[in-house]
């Protein structure tokens, strides 16, 4: 039986928890919005503080709440921070170009520009969520996140340095000289090192958020045995501030009368790929949530609560929000799951917003800049390294090609860069896999139709003229060459070919590379006297090798499936071995006396069979009719198959002249399992159940050749099916 919690376990416990996680994720917040207000914005840090708390506190309300896993954080996406920031100094510097120098005008445009981005994040989080699409970003290329969370960690790296310093990013070496400069540099390296280097040492939930406790009260005690006060410390840059006014803002929404769509129309780039990278990483980030505290959730309601946290706090300017992996896990080790302990980081997001400016002037810069450097040098060096000992060393090099685009160019071409990058090595390997997956001689592998013992033997000799080839995959430039190669090569082998068929029923596409090739096949099939048949073409195909006119000559046609097309191969080479020899047909007392030479006079036979004759398309039987007799195909061809409602009959087995059907029905009875249709005009003998009871009782001689002729026949069949499963298999 659990024990019941106290009331101190139920609301102390959770509070406490909270708190901690609150330190990472509201100071990662404060990191955030000084990175992207910094420069020329700096002056009005205020604002950029109001609005980037205030949609965190909104976003982790929403989450908290809404998630159906209970005890859920949130937290601000790093990986957007980078791109707000440079979407920030575009703006700051379109306004300085026009001459709107002023930091808080420029800040309120950059809110406005913010918070546009995420109520559009969180729209498009909605909208895959609705069409269920949540699983699809796991599609990009690993190599292309791994290289992009590197770029972006150098941003956040030099970030960190950068607030630290107050200075943009184009840091003067005279600058870095002077004392106050040194000292900060000095403070920030030596938390940074200890927030990446002692987590990996002592594995707890606490470690973090006490290296940043710590490193505020050690420098408050140095600053109070310094006797220095606060203002001073705000003037040499140590802490934040000053401030004027309250952090208490309008919301961003309400600036958008004023929006300037020339603007919007330069900034819309950095949107864009602010969207594509945000909804990439929440879906990232939780499927490994789902990993870490090994417990299910349904991804797109997590993904549409993602994307109604957004679109709240997008109307008040703030940055990316999502479900946070660390402050997660981090809270539910701490208390395990509970919403009110959820809810306390966004509570204390809310008391900053009320008593910020006071409170922000006890916060050293170099902590928090400890924290960006910290999660920077993660992402862009120590991740990067590590995968570099599990993947492949190609795309390793993708990925530090991404990371060096991204710095050297620009965060959207080097995503672009990337996914070109990503795209050449999957078509690099891609041409590896063999397009044939299966090459078959006529020998190996027959249509599904019932031949007499003289053909087969006919076919098992010639059927090395027939060659199938299974294709499968997608047929492009890097991989087509192989299959031409491969008939060439054929081609000018013995013995000549008949036939070759290519079966497309796994093949997913082609290029024109491919079609270009197959038109190369066609000219070796005229020159060489073979024919080619196409088989299980979809739509899309069909329709490309007709716009392509592909069919211009009966040397190169389309069929339905591999079966009629090896059929239809099959039919050539008996029809070449008939004009050699003549036609022959071939009756039951024909077949009998080449199973037993002399064994039994052939006019015995006459007196228990009955003539039967098809015109096309005729029924021999139909499904369900009492199965009370068998048939001997004299001449033509019939075709067993399955009638299926809104669909083609399925067929199951055609037998030609020579081969019985509805053989089992003379020892099993019952009703027929398949409808059996003429193909053509056939000529048929039909001995019944009755028939061949008389045959039994006045000629048992010639009712035991009978028997021993269903046998092999039926041994037949059965090896040829167990052939062709076989072949299927391998």
């Amino acid at each position: 039986m659990s024990r019941v919690l106290s009331f101190p376990e139920q609301v102390l416990r959770p509070a406490v928890a909270g708190t901690v996680t609150a330190i990472w994720t509201v100071v990662a917040s404060i990191a955030y919005a000084t990175l992207v207000f910094s420069g020329a914005l700096a002056p009005a840090l205020a604002v950029g503080l109001s609005t980037v708390l205030s949609g965190f506190v909104i976003s982790s309300v929403v989450i908290a709440l809404g998630s159906g896993l209970t005890g859920m954080t949130a937290s601000n996406l790093t990986v957007a921070a980078p791109v707000y920031a440079a979407m920030g100094v575009a703006i700051s510097s379109e306004f300085t170009r026009i001459g709107l120098t002023d930091p808080f005008t420029q800040a309120a445009a950059v809110s406005l520009a913010t918070g546009a981005a995420t109520l559009l994040t969180g729209l498009f989080f909605v909208a895959l969520a609705s069409l269920r699409l949540g699983s699809l970003g796991q599609l990009l290329p690993y190599p292309v996140i791994s290289g992009y969370n590197s770029g972006i960690g150098w941003f956040l790296l030099v970030g960190g340095l950068k607030l630290t310093v107050d200075q943009p990013l184009g840091i003067d070496a005279a600058h870095l000289l002077q004392g106050h400069s040194i000292a900060q540099l000095a403070a920030v390296v030596v938390t940074a090192a200890v927030l990446v280097l002692l987590p990996r040492r002592v594995v707890h939930w606490a470690v973090l958020p006490l290296i940043l406790i710590a490193a505020v009260l050690l420098f408050q005690v140095v600053r109070l045995a310094a006797g220095t006060d606060v203002a001073a410390l705000q003037a040499s840059h140590w802490v934040f501030g000053p401030f004027t006014g309250s952090f208490l803002h309008m919301p961003a929404i309400a600036g958008v009368a004023g929006l300037d769509f020339d603007l919007a129309r330069r900034v819309a780039p950095y949107i864009l790929g602010s969207v594509f990278i945000a909804a990439v990483t929440q879906i990232l980030v939780l499927s490994a949530l789902e990993n870490d505290l090994r417990r299910t959730f349904a991804l797109n309601h997590e993904l549409t609560m993602a994307g109604a946290a957004n679109i709240a706090g997008g109307l008040v300017g703030g940055l990316p929000t999502g479900q946070a992996l660390a402050a997660t896990v981090l809270l539910n080790q701490q208390t395990g799951p509970s919403r009110f302990g959820a809810l306390i980081p966004a509570l204390w997001g809310a008391i900053l917003l009320a008593a910020g400016p006071t409170l922000l002037a006890y916060l050293p810069r170099f902590a928090v800049g400890a924290l960006l450097i910290a999660v920077g040098l993660d992402r862009f060096l120590v991740r990067i390294l590590h995968d570099a000992r599990i993947n492949p060393v190609l795309e390793t090099v993708i990925a530090i090609v991404v990371s060096l685009s991204i710095i050297f160019l620009g965060i959207l071409n080097g995503m672009a860069i990337g996914l070109a990058a990503a795209i050449v090595l999957f078509a690099y390997n891609y041409r590896r896999i063999p397009v044939v997956w299966a090459t078959l001689s006529g020998s190996d592998v027959r249509s599904n139709v019932v031949r007499s013992s003289e053909v087969t033997r006919l076919l098992e000799a010639e059927g090395a003229r027939i060659v199938l080839f299974r294709l499968q995959g997608y047929l492009f430039f890097l991989n087509v060459s192989s299959l031409r190669g491969a008939v060439e090569q054929r081609a000018n082998e013995k013995p000549a070919l008949s036939d070759i068929v290519f079966d497309f029923r796994d093949v997913v596409g082609m290029d024109s590379s491919a079609l270009m090739a197959f038109r190369r096949i066609g000219q070796i099939a005229e020159e060489k006297k073979f024919r080619v048949a196409f088989a299980g073409l979809d739509a899309d195909l069909r329709d490309l090798f007709q716009r392509a006119k592909m069919w211009r000559d009966e040397r190169m046609f389309c069929v339905e499936t591999a079966d009629r097309a090896l059929q239809l191969a099959e039919d050539r080479l008996i029809a070449e071995s008939e004009r050699a020899r003549g036609p022959h047909a071939l009756t039951l007392s024909d077949a009998l006396a080449a199973f037993a030479p002399d064994e039994v006079p052939r006019d015995r036979l006459a007196c228990y069979l009955e003539r039967v004759e098809l015109q096309p398309n005729e029924m021999l039987m139909h499904l369900g009719d009492p199965a009370d007799a068998m048939f001997f195909v004299e001449a033509g061809e019939v075709t067993a198959e399955l009638q299926r409602d809104g669909a083609a009959p399925l067929r199951l087995q055609t037998s030609s002249s020579g081969a019985l059907t509805g053989e089992i029905a003379l020892f099993r009875g019952g009703v027929r399992t398949a409808s059996v249709r003429a193909e053509g005009n056939c000529r048929l003998v039909r001995l019944s159940q009755a028939a061949l009871a008389r045959m039994e009782r006045d000629d048992p001689d010639l009712a035991r050749l009978i028997h021993r002729f269903i046998i092999v026949q039926l041994a037949d069949k059965v090896a040829n099916t167990t052939r062709i499963v076989d072949v299927g298999l391998h």
